[in-house]
C-alpha cells in the first residue's frame, strides 16, 4: 500500500485552468465576435412556416379530442341505464337504487377518461341531487363537484332551458364544462350532463406548440386561456371561415377558425422564434469553423479528463462501494497522474486498511463479551435449593417407602438436566421450560402439601415458542420463598398469553405483599447500578434472567416485579419478539 502521494505529479487545478482556456474560452470568444454578422431573413420565413404547420397539428389534435368527448358525453343517451334507471325510480320511488345505478353508469363511463376532471349528472325533477364522478387517476378531488354545487351549478340550470339537442361550453374560473341535454324518446329532457373538461389533456397539444407564448381558444363564445394573456378574437378575426398568419419581426400570430356541427372552434396562437432563430443562425452560419477549431481541442479534453478524473473517481466509487458491500480492507490500486488523486487514494488506502482492523476487533470482542456473559449468566444454579431438595428427599426415605421418593428423584434428575444442560442448547421451547417448572413445582409441593396452590393459564398455541432455558424456574423459586407462607401456606397462578405490541407476556402471580421497601430494592436489583455483592443466590437468579432477556432480545425486554390490583406479587417476562416469531404468534388463536 502507498502512504504518500508523489509530489513531483503537476497540480490538477492549474491543468484545468490551462485545458479551459485553451479549448473553450478562446473558440467561444471566436465564436462571440462574428455570429452577429450572419443572421438570415429567411430563417424567419422558415419558422413562420414551422410555426404554421405545428399550429395546424395541433389543432387538428385538439379537434379530434372535443369531437371524442363529445362522442363520449351521448353514450348517457344512447345507452339506456339511465333512463333505465329513472323510469324504475319513478315506478317504485326508491332513491338509494336511483343513486348506485347511476353513479355506477358515470363511474364506468368516465371515471378513467383523461379528458374530464368530474362529472355531473342531475334530473330536472330533482335538480338540487347531484350525481357525479370524478377521475380518480389524475388529480382530481371531490373538491370539483362542491366547485361545481356552488358556482356552477344555477347557471347550468339557466342555460340548459335553452339547450335543447346541442352542446354547449361554460367557463367559471377558468375551468371548462361541457353541457348537454338527454332526452327521453319524445326528445324532451329529463336530465342534464355536465362534464368538467381535463384542459391538461385535451388542449396540450396547443399549449406545446413550438416557440409558443400565448395560447387562446374559443369552444363558440366560451374562451379557453391556454398560456399566457387572453388574446382577444375580434383583434384577430372579422368573418368565419378566416385563417391566416400575422408577422411583426421575429413575433408571429397564427389565427383560425373551425366549423362544425355541434361547436365552432377559433384559435389564436402567438409565437416568438427569436430564440431558435438565434441557435440556427449560429448552427448553419459556424459549423464549419466550429467543428474545426473544436474537434481535436475536444479530443484532447476528453482523454485528459477520462484519464486524470473519470477514471481515479470511478476507482475510488468501486472501491467504496466494495466497502459499503462489508468488503473491508479494500485497495484502490493505480497510479494516478495528479497528486490530488494520488492523496485521496493513499488516504482510502489507509483509512480502509484501519477500518478492517478495527471492525474485526471490535467484532470479535463483542461476540466474546456477549458469549461470556451468556454462559455466566446461564451457568448459575442455586444449591441452597438442591439441599432442600435432598433433605426432602431423605426424610420422605426414612418415613415411609412409597412412590412420591421415585417421583421427586425423577423431578429432581429433570431440575439437574435443565441446570446442566448437557445437550448445549440455551434456547428450548417453551413447552420443554414449562416440564423444568412442573418438576420444581412438583418437589415444592410434596414439601408444602395441601397449603401450596397452583393455576395455570396458558395459551398452549405459544408452547412451540423458544425461550432461553430456565428463564421461568428463578421467578417461581422466588415466588415460592417470598410469597409462600410456611404455616399458612399460598397460591402461585402462572399465565402465558399475547401481550400487545409484539410483546410474549409470562406471568407468574404469588400471595406476597410488596412493602415500599421491597419494591425500592427490587428497583434497585434490575437496575444497571445494583452491585451483586454479598447478595443471596435468590437475588442473583432474578436478575440473572432480566440480564438474560436484555441480551438475548434487546432493551425492550426484560422482568418487573410490582404490585397487582389484587395487592399480590406479580412478577412479568415480556419477551420482545422478531418478526418471524411474531408472525408465528399472530398465526395461533388463543385458548385463554
Amino acid at each position: 500500500m502507498k502512504t504518500t502521494g508523489n509530489s513531483k505529479n503537476p497540480s490538477l487545478q492549474l491543468r484545468l485552468i490551462l485545458i479551459i482556456l485553451l479549448c473553450w474560452v478562446m473558440p467561444i470568444l471566436a465564436f462571440m465576435g462574428v455570429i452577429g454578422y450572419f443572421i438570415s431573413g429567411n430563417i424567419t420565413k422558415q419558422m413562420n412556416d414551422t410555426i404554421t404547420a405545428s399550429v395546424a397539428n395541433a389543432v387538428k389534435i385538439c379537434q379530434n379530442r372535443i369531437d371524442s368527448a363529445i362522442v363520449a358525453s351521448q353514450n348517457a343517451s344512447y345507452i339506456p341505464a339511465i333512463r333505465s334507471a329513472y323510469t324504475e325510480y319513478l315506478n317504485h320511488q326508491d332513491k338509494s337504487v336511483l343513486f348506485d345505478k347511476v353513479n355506477a353508469f358515470l363511474s364506468q363511463q368516465y371515471k378513467y377518461d383523461d379528458k374530464f376532471q368530474a362529472t355531473i349528472l342531475y334530473f330536472c325533477g330533482e335538480p338540487e341531487t347531484l350525481y357525479y364522478t370524478y377521475n380518480s387517476a389524475g388529480d382530481s378531488t371531490y373538491s370539483a363537484v362542491k366547485k361545481y354545487r356552488e358556482q356552477v351549478h344555477e347557471q347550468v340550470q339557466k342555460l340548459s332551458e335553452t339547450l335543447d339537442t346541442g352542446i354547449m361550453f361554460l367557463n367559471v374560473e377558468e375551468d371548462i364544462y361541457m353541457i348537454r341535454n338527454i332526452l327521453d324518446p319524445d326528445y324532451r329532457p329529463y336530465a342534464v350532463i355536465v362534464m368538467e373538461l381535463n384542459t391538461a389533456v385535451m388542449f396540450d397539444s396547443i399549449k406545446n406548440i413550438v416557440w409558443e407564448t400565448a395560447a387562446t381558444l374559443y369552444l363558440g363564445d366560451t374562451p379557453v386561456v391556454l398560456k399566457g394573456d387572453r388574446l382577444a378574437a375580434e383583434d384577430w378575426i372579422s368573418s368565419p371561415l378566416q385563417n391566416g398568419t400575422v408577422a411583426k419581426g421575429k413575433q408571429a400570430v397564427v389565427f383560425g377558425m373551425v366549423e362544425e356541427p355541434k361547436y365552432q372552434l377559433l384559435y389564436i396562437v402567438q409565437a416568438d422564434s427569436s430564440a431558435l432563430t438565434d441557435e440556427l443562425s449560429r448552427f448553419f452560419r459556424l459549423f464549419v469553423i466550429i467543428l474545426l477549431v473544436t474537434i481535436p481541442l475536444l479530443g484532447l479534453v476528453i482523454r485528459f479528463f477520462f484519464r486524470n478524473i473519470s477514471s481515479p473517481i470511478k476507482n475510488l466509487v468501486k472501491a467504496a462501494g466494495e466497502i459499503a458491500g462489508g468488503k473491508f480492507g479494500t485497495q484502490v490500486e493505480g497510479d494516478f497522474t495528479s497528486s490530488e488523486f494520488q492523496y485521496l487514494a493513499d488516504s482510502f488506502n489507509s483509512m480502509s486498511d484501519k477500518l478492517k482492523h478495527q471492525f474485526e476487533r471490535i467484532y470479535r470482542e463483542e461476540l466474546a463479551l456477549r458469549d461470556a456473559r451468556i454462559m455466566a449468566l446461564q451457568s448459575q444454579i442455586n444449591p441452597h435449593f438442591l439441599n432442600n431438595t435432598l433433605e426432602s428427599i431423605n426424610w420422605e426415605a426414612r418415613m415411609a417407602g412409597n412412590t412420591k421418593v421415585t417421583n421427586m428423584i425423577e423431578a429432581l434428575s429433570t431440575m439437574m438436566d435443565a441446570a446442566t444442560d448437557r445437550e448445549g442448547a440455551p434456547m428450548i421451547h417453551l413447552s420443554q421450560e414449562m416440564m423444568y417448572v412442573d418438576a420444581y413445582l412438583y418437589i415444592i409441593s410434596v414439601r408444602l402439601g395441601k397449603r401450596l396452590t397452583i393455576e395455570k393459564e396458558i395459551d398452549e398455541s405459544l408452547l412451540d415458542f423458544t425461550v432461553p432455558r430456565l428463564i421461568l424456574q428463578p421467578i417461581i423459586e422466588n415466588a415460592v420463598e417470598h410469597g409462600i407462607q410456611p404455616l399458612q401456606g399460598g397460591k402461585i397462578t402462572i399465565r402465558i398469553y399475547r401481550g400487545e405490541d409484539n410483546f410474549l407476556v409470562l406471568e407468574i402471580e404469588n400471595d406476597g405483599e410488596l412493602s415500599l421497601e421491597d419494591e425500592k430494592n427490587i428497583a434497585f436489583l434490575l437496575s444497571d447500578d445494583y452491585n451483586r455483592k454479598n447478595d443471596n443466590s435468590c437475588n442473583l437468579g432474578i436478575r440473572n434472567v432480566h440480564q438474560r432477556l436484555k441480551i438475548i432480545y434487546g432493551e425492550k425486554s426484560g422482568l418487573s416485579i410490582t404490585k397487582s390490583d389484587h395487592k399480590t406479587t406479580l412478577s412479568k417476562i415480556n419477551i420482545f419478539v422478531g418478526q418471524n416469531d411474531q408472525q408465528y404468534i399472530t398465526n395461533h388463536k388463543s385458548s385463554y
